[in-house]
């Protein structure tokens, strides 16, 4: 298994990882064009978008393994 290579201080992925929240958070048919759009200008985005997702995919999994673990149901939206 391989994980994301992104540095912390990555434009792109801060980019990517704002507009996915913003996006998540409130959607709305302007935030996904401008989403949309962004991807539209770098492959590079494509590739942040990506690992910011991977890594909202690893956070909600540990989640729901230790609450799992703890015998609760976890709240996930």
């Amino acid at each position: 298994m391989s994980f994301p290579r992104h540095r912390p201080s990555d434009p792109a992925f801060s980019m990517a990882w704002r507009l996915f929240r913003e996006l998540h958070d409130a959607p709305s048919p302007e935030r996904a064009e401008q989403l949309v759009a962004w991807l539209g200008q770098d492959p590079r985005h494509v590739r942040a978008l990506d690992e910011a997702l991977t890594l909202w995919a690893l956070a909600g999994a540990s989640v729901v393994e230790a609450a799992r673990e703890a015998g609760a149901q976890p709240l996930l939206q």
